[in-house]
């Protein structure tokens, strides 16, 4: 049985590191995730990956793991649960892809409600290192509580904030994904309008990838987030932007 002692000590050990467990598109959410289930929780290496128990509905991304945690077998070690649950310090939370606030999906390991029940004080990764971050539950498809884990509380101050260098680090490494097959474009000019910006992603050869978002609101917000993954969109000629759009919608 896992003790509190030993999840606060985890948490120590890899707060401010880049971790990359499978050594594609850089340190993502899911790498935390993986070595969190592989490295503290003894869960084998496969059954954490995004597409271990199939690649629908969301193939690649964060999300997939607590979709198909059932059929990848997960539930050896795991509890699987709902959003309504109440998390515990060591469960590990998803959020849907196409959420407002992660729209391509995340997942960090939780460790105390905040805020009232509206946020999730996490152990997280990606934009930046591995930190101790306030998320939003708004977007929670449910959480994954480990079996051989009992705890109180465990030290959970927040991490300090990343110096802008760091963040630029991470947004350079974002931008040097070349092989991350997921494009984010803006259109600037004649998008709404009310004058406002458009913003989509999609994957070149996949039809019916394209996720378009507007630059007001909770979309916005999006759009925030989604810079912060990939780096700056790349900003396309009004004709361009309907040419994809047809392409891949």
């Amino acid at each position: 049985m896992v003790t509190e002692t030993e999840l606060a000590a985890y948490v120590q050990r890899v707060r401010y590191q880049w971790i990359d467990v499978d050594r594609v598109f850089g340190a993502q959410c899911w790498d935390q995730w993986s070595h969190y289930a592989t490295n503290f929780l003894g869960v084998p290496s496969w059954p954490t990956y995004t597409n271990a128990g199939g690649t629908h509905p969301h193939s690649g991304y964060a999300c997939n793991v607590f979709h198909n945690a059932a059929r990848s077998g997960l539930g050896q070690w795991f509890e699987i649960l709902p959003a309504t649950a109440t998390p515990q310090p060591g469960d590990v939370a998803f959020w849907e892809y196409g959420s407002a606030w992660y729209p391509l999906s995340h997942v960090a390991t939780v460790l105390e409600i905040t805020h009232g029940g509206r946020m999730l004080r996490c152990l997280t990764q990606n934009p930046g290192t591995v930190q101790v971050s306030d998320l939003v539950i708004d977007g929670l498809i449910g959480y994954l509580r480990p079996r051989a884990i009992s705890v109180g509380m465990v030290d959970t101050s927040r991490t300090a904030a990343i110096a802008a260098s760091h963040k630029l680090a991470a947004l350079a490494r974002a931008r040097r994904r070349k092989d991350d097959p997921m494009h984010f474009v803006a259109l600037t000019e004649g998008a709404r309008q009310d004058g406002s910006a458009a913003y989509a992603i999609y994957r070149p050869g996949h039809a019916g990838s394209w996720e378009e978002f507007d630059s007001a609101g909770l979309r916005g917000r999006a759009a925030d987030a989604m810079a912060s993954q990939f780096g700056q969109p790349t900003v396309l000629s009004a004709a361009r932007w309907l040419e994809l759009k047809a392409k891949y919608a």
